[in-house]
Protein backbone atom coordinates (compact mmCIF):
# COMPACT_ATOMS: atom_id res chain seq x y z
CA UNK A 1 0.00 0.00 0.00
CA UNK A 2 0.80 3.43 -0.09
CA UNK A 3 1.21 6.04 2.59
CA UNK A 4 0.57 9.29 2.54
CA UNK A 5 1.79 11.60 5.70
CA UNK A 6 0.65 14.82 7.19
CA UNK A 7 3.39 16.87 8.98
CA UNK A 8 2.31 19.85 11.53
CA UNK A 9 4.03 23.10 10.82
CA UNK A 10 6.89 23.16 12.71
CA UNK A 11 9.01 25.85 13.94
CA UNK A 12 12.51 24.80 12.78
CA UNK A 13 13.63 24.47 9.44
CA UNK A 14 13.26 21.48 7.34
CA UNK A 15 16.36 19.92 6.05
CA UNK A 16 16.87 20.40 2.22
CA UNK A 17 15.93 17.75 -0.51
CA UNK A 18 17.58 17.08 -3.73
CA UNK A 19 15.18 15.41 -6.01
CA UNK A 20 16.38 13.10 -9.09
CA UNK A 21 14.89 12.06 -12.14
CA UNK A 22 16.52 9.43 -14.22
CA UNK A 23 15.33 6.86 -17.11
CA UNK A 24 15.60 4.14 -14.33
CA UNK A 25 13.22 5.95 -11.80
CA UNK A 26 13.32 8.68 -8.92
CA UNK A 27 15.06 8.99 -5.96
CA UNK A 28 15.33 11.95 -3.30
CA UNK A 29 18.33 12.80 -0.95
CA UNK A 30 18.20 14.20 1.89
CA UNK A 31 21.22 16.58 2.73
CA UNK A 32 22.82 17.07 5.58
CA UNK A 33 23.73 20.30 5.70
CA UNK A 34 24.54 20.37 9.43
CA UNK A 35 26.89 17.95 9.85
CA UNK A 36 29.10 19.13 6.21
CA UNK A 37 27.73 22.86 4.94
CA UNK A 38 30.54 23.64 2.92
CA UNK A 39 29.82 20.33 1.04
CA UNK A 40 25.82 20.77 1.07
CA UNK A 41 26.42 24.12 -0.46
CA UNK A 42 28.63 23.26 -3.23
CA UNK A 43 26.05 20.79 -4.52
CA UNK A 44 23.65 22.60 -4.12
CA UNK A 45 25.62 25.65 -6.41
CA UNK A 46 25.85 22.57 -9.30
CA UNK A 47 22.42 21.48 -9.00
CA UNK A 48 21.30 25.71 -9.18
CA UNK A 49 23.93 26.17 -12.12
CA UNK A 50 22.39 22.77 -13.83
CA UNK A 51 25.27 21.26 -13.82
CA UNK A 52 23.87 17.98 -13.30
CA UNK A 53 21.30 17.83 -15.71
CA UNK A 54 21.75 15.14 -18.73
CA UNK A 55 24.29 13.81 -16.34
CA UNK A 56 25.07 9.91 -15.82
CA UNK A 57 26.21 7.56 -13.78
CA UNK A 58 29.36 6.68 -15.29
CA UNK A 59 30.69 3.89 -12.84
CA UNK A 60 28.97 0.92 -11.42
CA UNK A 61 31.21 -1.00 -8.70
CA UNK A 62 28.46 -3.82 -7.42
CA UNK A 63 28.67 -4.02 -3.94
CA UNK A 64 30.37 -1.39 -3.36
CA UNK A 65 29.41 2.44 -5.05
CA UNK A 66 27.75 4.20 -8.19
CA UNK A 67 29.18 7.08 -9.02
CA UNK A 68 28.01 10.02 -11.09
CA UNK A 69 28.24 14.00 -11.31
CA UNK A 70 31.29 13.95 -13.52
CA UNK A 71 29.94 13.56 -17.39
CA UNK A 72 27.25 14.52 -19.26
CA UNK A 73 26.08 13.17 -22.34
CA UNK A 74 24.61 15.19 -25.26
CA UNK A 75 22.72 13.71 -28.61
CA UNK A 76 25.07 14.48 -31.75
CA UNK A 77 24.71 13.29 -35.43
CA UNK A 78 26.84 10.18 -34.09
CA UNK A 79 24.46 9.08 -31.70
CA UNK A 80 25.62 10.74 -28.20
CA UNK A 81 28.99 12.53 -27.11
CA UNK A 82 29.88 12.17 -23.31
CA UNK A 83 31.73 15.45 -22.11
CA UNK A 84 32.99 16.08 -18.31
CA UNK A 85 30.71 18.58 -15.72
CA UNK A 86 32.82 21.90 -15.45
CA UNK A 87 34.46 21.89 -12.21
CA UNK A 88 34.06 24.48 -9.61
CA UNK A 89 36.55 25.32 -6.90
CA UNK A 90 37.20 22.09 -4.67
CA UNK A 91 35.58 21.76 -1.22
CA UNK A 92 37.15 21.62 1.89
CA UNK A 93 36.58 17.50 3.40
CA UNK A 94 33.84 17.55 6.14
CA UNK A 95 34.44 13.80 6.99
CA UNK A 96 31.97 12.86 10.03
CA UNK A 97 29.27 10.29 9.00
CA UNK A 98 30.09 6.76 8.09
CA UNK A 99 29.87 5.74 4.85
CA UNK A 100 27.00 3.14 5.30
CA UNK A 101 24.50 1.79 2.57
CA UNK A 102 22.65 4.68 1.46
CA UNK A 103 24.74 7.25 2.02
CA UNK A 104 26.21 9.49 -0.13
CA UNK A 105 29.37 10.98 -0.24
CA UNK A 106 31.82 12.93 -2.55
CA UNK A 107 34.64 11.73 -4.67
CA UNK A 108 38.01 12.78 -4.55
CA UNK A 109 41.67 12.45 -6.10
CA UNK A 110 43.59 9.94 -4.43
CA UNK A 111 45.89 11.02 -1.04
CA UNK A 112 44.18 14.86 -1.64
CA UNK A 113 41.67 14.88 1.45
CA UNK A 114 40.41 18.22 0.41
CA UNK A 115 40.07 17.73 -3.79
CA UNK A 116 36.20 17.05 -4.09
CA UNK A 117 34.45 19.33 -6.60
CA UNK A 118 31.59 17.68 -8.68
CA UNK A 119 31.54 14.17 -8.51
CA UNK A 120 29.68 11.98 -5.80
CA UNK A 121 28.67 8.31 -5.18
CA UNK A 122 26.35 6.22 -3.24
CA UNK A 123 27.24 3.73 -1.24
CA UNK A 124 26.04 0.25 -2.02
CA UNK A 125 26.99 -1.39 1.36
CA UNK A 126 28.93 -0.81 4.09
CA UNK A 127 32.18 1.13 3.28
CA UNK A 128 32.71 2.63 6.58
CA UNK A 129 35.93 -0.35 7.37
CA UNK A 130 37.14 -3.56 5.40
CA UNK A 131 37.72 -3.80 2.47
CA UNK A 132 37.07 -0.28 2.01
CA UNK A 133 37.81 1.85 4.64
CA UNK A 134 36.42 4.90 3.57
CA UNK A 135 35.53 6.14 6.96
CA UNK A 136 39.76 6.40 7.38
CA UNK A 137 41.48 6.65 3.92
CA UNK A 138 42.66 10.18 2.38
CA UNK A 139 41.03 11.53 5.42
CA UNK A 140 38.04 9.74 5.02
CA UNK A 141 35.09 10.51 2.73
CA UNK A 142 32.74 13.54 2.63
CA UNK A 143 29.33 11.58 3.36
CA UNK A 144 26.47 14.70 2.87
CA UNK A 145 23.63 12.85 2.18
CA UNK A 146 21.07 10.06 2.75
CA UNK A 147 19.07 8.27 -0.06
CA UNK A 148 15.75 8.45 1.38
CA UNK A 149 12.75 5.41 1.48
CA UNK A 150 12.67 3.25 -1.73
CA UNK A 151 15.31 5.41 -3.77
CA UNK A 152 17.48 2.79 -3.15
CA UNK A 153 15.81 0.26 -4.89
CA UNK A 154 16.93 2.82 -8.28
CA UNK A 155 20.70 2.10 -7.51
CA UNK A 156 20.32 -1.54 -7.08
CA UNK A 157 18.49 -1.31 -10.51
CA UNK A 158 21.61 0.16 -11.90
CA UNK A 159 23.93 -2.21 -9.71
CA UNK A 160 22.06 -5.10 -12.12
CA UNK A 161 22.73 -3.26 -15.36
CA UNK A 162 25.14 -4.51 -17.65
CA UNK A 163 28.91 -2.51 -17.96
CA UNK A 164 30.65 -1.32 -20.57
CA UNK A 165 34.49 -0.30 -21.21
CA UNK A 166 34.06 3.49 -22.97
CA UNK A 167 37.88 3.79 -21.79
CA UNK A 168 38.61 5.45 -18.44
CA UNK A 169 37.16 7.11 -16.37
CA UNK A 170 34.47 5.19 -17.71
CA UNK A 171 35.72 1.53 -17.60
CA UNK A 172 32.98 0.78 -14.96
CA UNK A 173 29.78 2.49 -17.36
CA UNK A 174 25.77 1.36 -16.42
CA UNK A 175 24.28 0.68 -19.79
CA UNK A 176 20.84 -0.04 -20.94
CA UNK A 177 19.94 -2.07 -23.60
CA UNK A 178 23.40 -0.76 -25.48
CA UNK A 179 24.42 -2.83 -28.84
CA UNK A 180 28.40 -2.50 -28.85
CA UNK A 181 28.17 -2.61 -32.81
CA UNK A 182 26.27 0.81 -32.78
CA UNK A 183 27.26 4.40 -31.36
CA UNK A 184 25.94 4.91 -27.90
CA UNK A 185 22.81 6.65 -27.31
CA UNK A 186 21.11 8.94 -24.26
CA UNK A 187 18.78 6.15 -23.58
CA UNK A 188 21.85 3.84 -23.25
CA UNK A 189 23.25 5.55 -20.73
CA UNK A 190 21.71 6.35 -16.72
CA UNK A 191 20.62 9.72 -16.88
CA UNK A 192 19.14 12.08 -15.01
CA UNK A 193 16.36 14.65 -17.18
CA UNK A 194 15.34 16.35 -13.76
CA UNK A 195 17.14 17.93 -10.27
CA UNK A 196 14.67 19.50 -7.53
CA UNK A 197 15.45 20.88 -4.70
CA UNK A 198 12.56 20.59 -1.86
CA UNK A 199 12.47 20.20 1.69
CA UNK A 200 11.20 17.33 3.79
CA UNK A 201 7.41 18.17 4.28
CA UNK A 202 6.90 19.25 0.60
CA UNK A 203 8.58 16.04 -0.57
CA UNK A 204 5.45 14.26 0.90
CA UNK A 205 2.82 17.28 0.63
CA UNK A 206 4.22 17.88 -3.36
CA UNK A 207 3.07 14.05 -3.50
CA UNK A 208 7.06 13.48 -5.12
CA UNK A 209 8.30 10.47 -2.95
CA UNK A 210 6.07 7.78 -2.62
CA UNK A 211 7.03 4.31 -0.41
CA UNK A 212 5.34 1.08 0.46
CA UNK A 213 4.62 -0.01 3.80
CA UNK A 214 3.69 -3.69 5.04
Amino acid sequence: VTASLIFAPSMTQAKPVACFNTNLGNFCMELLERQAPKTVVNFVNYIDSGAYLQSIFHRSVPGFVIQGGGFKVIKDDNGATVTAVNAFDPVENEFGISNTRGTVAMAKLPEKPDSATNQWFVNLSDNSGSPAFLDTQNGGFTVFGRILYDGMAVFAAIEDLPRANFGEPLSSTPTVNLDVTKPAEIENFVWVSNVELHDVTSVFNDNILSFAVD
